[in-house]
């Protein structure tokens, strides 16, 4: 596909199947198709909403341009500002073009339509006024599904709560089923499972099935063998183009075994992969690396390049709440070996979506001049803004880490809606607390503390994680006291 890098009256302009857009209260959100991604989702003006949905693959650009004027009432000179303004953000972050050129008279070049009049009901002028990336969205983007805690392995390193609650307090299949449902009529299409090993959950595969009749797009991790039937039942109920699968794996050599806690999984793992690649599954792994299997990691991404995976992530331990070990995380030496070892092998293998994220991450001691330049550069949560976790007993969390317990609840879809808890005063009460709660801590006496929760937010996982407080900094603000090493 050509992108689109400026307007021409006679071209034919689409939107490409990579993105969606959808209207929100007071603007329009074009977000990547995309279980991972989703959350990196861009604000456009309403008006912007509107004139996407022209881009249907017949009209010329003069033509799209003429419609506008009908539609909201402008003039020509006016709908051609607000079509350039499209081509220009379509290309203000490179590697995030949404815009393509459709030859007139070409069949092949896939593209996305969307019912005008639904963008129409939400536009109130035509302005074009915007929000900031950290607002909280009408409707969720995506949802982060936790059907169970359970696993069928024990890793040392796991940050999940391995002690979930019994059979008779999980939600049944059923009652999944009718989240997946809403979640469908709300378009929210996009999802990522965790918890747990999804593929313990009894009757999962059929909830796959269910999300691959509406098309949702849905990144499943995993540590169960996936055998050649089950592969090939994925891809025959349509999971195919819709699933990534993401499998663990640490090593090529036994040593690992100590790492997960059973016997034999390394060569498991790979079995997985290889039935998974043979139906045509997009598969990727993530590896962590530990003093005791960070030497293996040539040949082990050898070893994954030659089974077809398309793209392997190799991070380093990370402290996690419930099982830390110390002992695991790599020394300064060890990080800069595994990252310059990942960077040759992708160079030799011509792999460039063989990535190494070892990173040391150390709050305990000050570095006020280093925490400046990374808070000022960091993140948004999107933990009750475009995104919310539902637990094995439909206690909904708004980060997949956190205890599944008070105060981190922020609701229940047991007997209520997704829609319920997201519009509840609870999910902002938790996404936007008052400063009175932090009396006593360095937030409580911050001038820069509503600034600072209204758009990026503070990181509370970390913040409770370190001084067992949900109401105190993250450790890498630089008004935060010393807190503990992380990675």
């Amino acid at each position: 596909m050509l992108k689109a890098t400026e307007l021409r009256d006679g071209d034919i302009l689409v939107v490409s199947p990579e993105y969606r857009i959808r209207p929100n209260a007071y603007n329009c959100i074009m977000y990547p198709f995309d279980a991972e991604d989703a959350s990196s989702w861009r604000s456009l003006p309403a008006v912007a909403g509107v004139a996407l949905t022209l881009f249907d693959g017949r009209r010329t650009n003069r033509e799209v341009a003429g419609e506008i004027v009908s539609l909201l009432d402008t003039g020509v000179d006016q709908a051609r500002e607000l079509l350039e303004f499209l081509v220009t953000h379509s290309n203000s972050e490179t590697g995030k073009e949404y815009l393509f050129h459709r030859p007139a008279d070409s069949d092949a070049v896939p593209f996305s339509t969307y019912p005008t009049l639904r963008f129409l009901e939400k536009l109130k002028g035509n302005s074009l006024t915007d929000i900031p990336q950290g607002a909280k969205l009408e409707v969720p983007l995506t949802l982060i599904l936790m059907p169970t805690n359970n696993c069928d392995v024990s890793c040392r390193y796991c940050y999940a709560e391995k002690h979930g609650p019994g059979p008779e307090e999980m939600l049944p299949l059923s009652r999944w089923f009718e989240l997946i449902d809403e979640a469908a009529s709300h378009e929210i299409i996009a999802h990522t499972f965790s918890g747990g090993d999804p593929l313990t959950y009894p009757g999962i595969d059929l909830l796959f099935e269910r999300m691959a009749l509406y098309g949702m797009k849905f990144l499943l991790p995993t540590k169960t063998f996936v055998s050649k039937k089950r592969a090939k039942r994925y891809g025959d109920i349509g999971m195919k183009d819709l699933v990534t699968i993401q499998i663990s794996v640490d090593g090529v050599s036994p040593a690992i075994d100590e790492l997960v806690g059973t016997a034999g999984y390394a060569q498991r793992a790979f079995d997985s992969i290889q039935n998974l690649v043979a139906e045509g599954f997009y598969v990727r792994t993530n590896t962590v690396c530990t003093p005791l299997n960070y030497r293996e990691i040539p040949d082990l991404a050898r070893k994954l390049h030659d089974l077809g995976v398309k793209r392997a992530s190799i991070t380093n331990y990370a402290r996690s709440f419930y099982r830390h070990d110390p002992s695991l995380f790599l020394d300064d030496e060890q990080i800069r070996w595994v990252n310059e070892q990942v960077s040759e092998t992708g160079r030799a293998l011509g792999w460039n979506d063989l990535r190494a994220n070892a990173a040391k991450r150390d709050f305990s001691i000050p570095d006020t001049e280093e925490k400046l330049a990374g808070w000022n550069d960091r993140a948004y949560c999107s933990g009750g803004k475009s995104c919310m976790v539902i637990t094995p007993n439909g206690n909904v969390v708004l980060c997949e880490q956190v205890p599944q317990r008070a105060p981190f609840v922020v609701g229940s879809v047991r007997d209520k809606t997704i829609m319920d808890v997201w519009n509840s005063p609870e999910i902002d009460a938790f996404v936007y607390p008052p400063k009175e709660l932090f009396r006593g801590t360095e937030c409580g006496e911050c001038e820069e503390f509503e600034e600072c929760h209204a758009v990026y937010g503070r990181c509370f996982r970390d913040a409770f994680f370190t001084y067992r407080n949900l109401y105190a900094p993250s450790p890498n603000c630089p008004k935060a006291p010393p807190g503990f090493r992380m990675s």
